[in-house]
Parts: structure tokens; sequence; C-alpha cells
């Protein structure tokens, strides 16, 4: 108890000295500076020009406000050949020389400088030991103001375009410009709105969308290596590619319009990469944010002008995209037989779906799973409805697997198939084509010198004069679902065996992996 009093009569000794010296520390009354950064700017005329832009783009208000700012001015000499009527230009030029905040020239040179357009700067130091910001030499350092820090540069700091940015800037790429714009709109933000202030933000799902997006390259916080074509780059591509999404529609707008919109969609499937992509001539292979696999990466870039970004790279075409049409907008078409949604069975069929594993007789089957169709009394088979279609000419190949696969007792079992397909033709009624030969070897299946997976193709070079594809955009619509899709497309594969034969040459059975359209090119 004596020590506690002791130590409350020593307390307010303590305090009253430690007041004074507190006191004597913090304050700055006499080295505080009262002049504000507009203010000191105001009193340095070799700023003026850079001060008027502030007046200009709007700032001067900003800076007036009790939050602190640090401003890195470039002098009347590195800005004689800024438009001052460019608005745009300024607001650009202003924004990138202010950031929220104080930053000394002492600052950490790994530390990310955000600026008030959201561009990331940092100081470095030159190897006479001074400091630059962003590559510019610092001429005054570390002048203070009421409200921050002035700082006084040799030259602007660059201005880099994030990707989105460049694209709107740029009047020889404004092709693809105007279709990425056309999907900007303002969507309500639940999250940020009040029960009094509804918010309405900015979106464009051909970008932003979470799954089905290019990827939003206006983001600066993101990273992206991104191909752009210049708009004769753009034409060529568009005039290559447009054919292939020729569709039916009664009303000739709607379809000119989906063909126009789907075309642009593909153009742009192959183009952007996540991440700064340094390896660009060098990589095996690159995956666009769309899952194109790219495999010959330098071919690909070949003859494109590197233009850094401020959320990474840039590729141009000025001339002609490398269209790596198998890779990104026209690939096989695969059509696996196990797919509930995609078939229906002929009246008198029974069709089950196989599993295999690493034990089985028969590897190599896509997704370990096929589907085993027979009939009894009648020729068995399964109708298989094809959506997303491409116009043009497809090689059309069935995939069967052998009857090893049920073991050694049906290894030789042998059928024969017939095909028929329908498509939609260029007036929007529907043609057929049946390959149905008794004749032909080329049609019979499984036999004792077959084995593993038995290629027939079906038809060769094969013209489908429209499209059926149903595109990321309409994909990221939630009111549309696989249920809601609309083949033009149907093939039928069934046995083609006479009674004569069944059960003593041929069986009624196959058993199919999947089917295949293969662009002719």
């Amino acid at each position: 108890m004596k020590k506690i009093l002791f130590f409350l009569l020593i307390i307010p000794l303590v305090l009253t000295g430690c007041t004074q010296s507190w006191n004597d520390h913090y304050d700055r009354s006499d080295s505080l500076p009262t002049t504000t950064l507009l203010s000191l700017m105001d009193g340095q005329p070799e700023l003026s020009h850079f001060r008027h832009l502030i007046t200009i783009a709007g700032m001067d208000s900003v800076l007036t406000a009790t939050k602190t700012f640090t401003v890195w001015a470039p002098d009347n000499d590195a800005l004689q050949n800024v438009d001052d009527e460019d608005m745009e230009e300024v607001k650009r030029l202003v924004g990138n020389h202010i950031a929220s905040g104080s930053y000394a020239s002492s600052t950490s040179r790994s530390q990310t400088i955000v600026m008030l357009n959201g561009k990331t700067k940092h100081y470095s130091t030159a190897s006479s030991g001074e400091p630059t910001f962003d590559g510019v030499k610092v001429v005054q350092s570390d002048i203070r103001a009421q409200n921050g820090l002035l700082h006084v540069i040799e030259d602007p700091v660059p201005y880099r375009y994030n990707i989105l940015e460049y694209i709107e800037s740029q009047e020889n790429v404004s092709d693809m410009s105007q279709f990425i714009s056309s999907f900007r709109e303002l969507v309500y933000d639940a999250e940020r709105s009040t029960l009094y202030d509804s918010v309405f933000v900015t979106y464009n799902r051909l970008l932003e969308h979470p799954r089905y997006g290019i990827g939003d390259i206006g983001d600066e916080d993101s990273l992206f290596t991104m191909i752009i074509p210049s708009n004769k780059a753009w034409q060529k591509a568009y005039e290559q590619v447009s054919p292939h999404f020729a569709v039916y529609d009664k009303n000739q707008a709607i379809a000119d319009s989906i063909q126009h919109v789907q075309t642009c969609q593909a153009i742009l499937k192959g183009l952007t990469f996540r991440g700064v992509r340094d390896d660009v001539f060098t990589a095996d292979s690159m995956t666009t944010t769309t899952g194109c696999i790219i495999r010959s990466c330098e071919t690909y870039f070949s003859g494109y002008q590197y233009i850094p970004a401020s959320n990474g790279a840039i590729y141009l075409a000025d001339d002609s995209l490398v269209m790596d049409a198998s890779a990104t907008w026209l690939p096989t078409l695969i059509v696996e037989a196990e797919d509930v949604d995609s078939r229906t069975t002929v009246s008198g069929t029974t069709a089950y779906l196989r599993n295999t594993d690493a034990t089985s007789l028969v590897s190599g089957i896509s997704g370990d799973s096929y589907l085993e169709v027979s009939g009894s009394s009648l020729d068995g088979g399964v109708t298989f409805s094809i959506v997303n279609l491409l116009a043009g000419r497809y090689d059309v190949y069935c995939d069967f697997v052998a009857p090893e696969i049920d073991g050694p007792a049906l290894a030789a079992e042998c059928t024969r198939v017939q095909f028929l397909l329908r498509y939609q033709a260029t007036g929007g009624s529907t043609r057929s084509v049946n390959v149905n030969s008794k004749t032909d070897e080329k049609l019979l299946v499984g036999g004792p010198d077959v084995h593993g997976i038995v290629s027939v193709k079906a038809f060769s070079a094969q013209e489908f004069p429209t499209s059926n594809l149903y595109d990321a955009l309409w994909l990221s619509d939630p009111t549309h679902s696989s249920a809601d899709r609309k083949a033009n497309v149907t093939l039928q594969i069934k046995t083609n065996v006479t009674t004569a034969e069944l059960g003593k040459t041929l069986a009624r059975r196959y058993r199919l992996d999947r089917i295949r359209f293969v662009p002719v090119l």
C-alpha cells in the first residue's frame, strides 16, 4: 500500500515535466506551413502552366480540401506541347501527377503510389543517386505545404493507357472499340445503394462477366496481355470469319445483327491472355481468357508492335491478325454420345451408358464413357441434336468402340451402320442426306480384326449453310438455359442389318464414343 501511495504522489510531478517536454517536441506552430499546395504553386512562376491545367481540369477544388495530397509538378518548359483545349488530355495529365497522401522523396522504392487517376507509380533512384519518380528526374523535392507535399519534376510523368483506354482513345482501332463499347450499360448496385440513395455503376458483360467475359481490361488492378487489331486488320479478319456465322431468320435485319455480333465475338475470342506475358515468342503454349490454347505462340504474335500498358501489355496488329481458326473460333465440334441432353432414341431401341476405367479392354475412350445402342426386332438407333455448329464444310466422323470392350466372347461381333443427316438450308427449309449402303465395307463396325476406337467417316466436306451458335453473350444472360437451345442439325445413327443377317454375320448393336465435326478449311 505504501508503494502505491508513493507512486501516486510522484505522478503529478512526472506529468508536469512530461507535459512541458511533450509541448516542446510537438509544438510546430513556428514551422508548420500555412500555405496550401495551390498557393505554393501560385508563388512559383515556373509552375504557372501546370497550375493553370489544374484549374482547367477542375482539380483546384480537390486540392483545397482538408485532405493531404502529394503533387509532382512539371515546370513550364516541360509542358510546351500540351494542348490546353484538349480536356481529356488535360485531365489525364493532371490526374497522373497528384496522389492522395504524403509521399516524400525518401518513400520506399518498393511502395506503390496510387495516383488520382488510378495509375500506380513508384519512386526510384538514378545512377547519380538522385530520386526519380516513374523514371522522371525530381528537380526539387519535399516542399512542404499545409495540405501536403510538392515536388518539381523535369518532365511530365509518362501516361500509360490501360488496355481499354488505349482501345477507346485510338482512332485506328475504332472498329474494335465501337463493338466493345456497345455493351456498356448502367446497372443497379445493390451493395452500394441505401434506402435513400440508389447507386448505378458502369458494367460491360462482354468484358466483365465472371464466367463468359473476355476480361476486365479496364481494371488497373488486373493484368492482361492483349492483341489489338487496327481497323485494317479487324476488317480483314471480319471478312474471313463472317461467312461462318450466317444465320437464318424470317427477319433479315435480325439475321444480319446476329451474324455481326457473333463475328465480332469470334475475332475477340483469341486475343486476350491473363498476366503480363513477356514470353510470347518462346512459350510452348498460351491459354486465352476464353479457354483457347495457342500452341504456335511465336507465329501467333509475329509482326505485332509491342506497346506497354498500365495494366499489362498490348500487341498491335497493324496489317492483319494471325487467325488460328482451329484453336479459337472454329474448333472441331465434339458431341459426346453419352450426353443425355443431345440425344433421343429411335423406337424399339435401348441405350445404356457404359463407363470405363484403367482395367477396360479398350483404352482412349473420350471421357471414360460411351453409349451402347441396340435394337431387337428392328434396327436400333439414336438421333443426336447438334448445336453450336457454324456454317461451312465439315468432315463428320463417328468414333465407335470395338466390341472387344465386352470381352473375348463378343470380340468378333460386327454390325453395319447407317446415317441420316438433317440440316437447315439458307432459306430456312430442312434438307437431308442418307448414307445407308449395304455394300460399303466402311460402314461395317467390329469383327475379329478390329480393335480399339473405330472411326467411321460418315460425311466428307458436308456443307452446312447456316450457323447455330449459342455464344458467350447468350450464355451470360441469366434468363437463358441449355433447355432453351434449339438445334438446326440432327444426326441419326442406326444399325442397318437385315433379318437374314441378324445373328449370323451381323448384330444390331453398336457402341458409340463420340461424333466429331471437323472443319474443312
